[in-house]
């Protein structure tokens, strides 16, 4: 899968200069993880969080502490200049999702935003991943069956168990790397094998029938 196929569209975004609160507000409301800061260029020039909203001095509740806790009067960032992350990691539109979810798993990051020259066109996240693997067995071996019919390959026979597909019929090499390249492209699909035909090739080189026999004798000795 490529991350413009499951991408989620149009962008949550807020400029430079943007309030704190609003950003606050934001994230709650949609239900977000991370926003990003644009330039008056729509340019991703930052990203703020959750986790840099939690790392804020919240107040403390006194009636979970049996003493009273001290806070160093550290005052409240007011935009969002001040708690951003400078210079985001991006990814692309052509980005492989596998990939894409090895960072996300590798950082702990929730989201990254989808970038074109620098310019914000959508937001990744781990749900819309998960969401892409719910796709049905079903679902996955009709789009496929119609794709191999399309392309005149309609005697390849797909089976679909869990995400995991199997493609059979295909006479090995290079039609077996057209068929994994095809299944591992469909959303939802999670492992692919490629089982080569069984049925040897007609034979079509025969030995030739012999048709060149020894001349008659015609010269006898006298």
């Amino acid at each position: 899968m490529l991350v413009r196929e499951i991408m989620t569209v149009p962008a949550y975004s807020l400029p430079l200069g943007s309030t704190l609160e609003a950003a606050i507000q934001l994230l709650a409301r949609a239900h977000l993880s991370a926003l990003p800061v644009v330039d008056g260029d729509h340019r991703v020039v930052g990203i703020v969080s959750e986790a840099d909203i939690l790392r804020l001095q919240l107040t403390p509740d006194p009636r979970a502490h049996l003493r009273p806790v001290e806070l160093d009067e550290v005052p409240w960032p007011r935009l969002v200049d001040e708690v951003m992350t400078p210079d985001p990691v991006t990814v692309l539109e052509t980005a492989d999702v596998a990939e894409l979810g090895q960072l996300l798993a590798d950082t702990g990051w929730k989201s990254v935003p989808v970038v074109r020259d620098r310019v914000l066109v959508a937001m990744v996240s781990r749900s819309d991943i998960l969401r892409a693997m719910t796709t049905s067995d079903s679902a996955i071996r009709r789009h496929l069956t119609r794709e191999f019919a399309a392309l005149g390959r309609a005697r390849w026979s797909v089976s679909v168990a869990e995400g995991e597909v199997t493609v059979t019929g295909t006479r090995g090499g290079r039609e077996a790397r057209l068929a994994h390249v095809m299944a591992s492209a469909v959303p939802g699909v999670r492992r692919v094998v490629v089982a080569a035909s069984s049925q040897p090739a007609a034979a079509t080189d025969r030995p030739a029938a012999a048709t060149d026999r020894p001349a008659a004798a015609t010269d006898r000795p006298v």
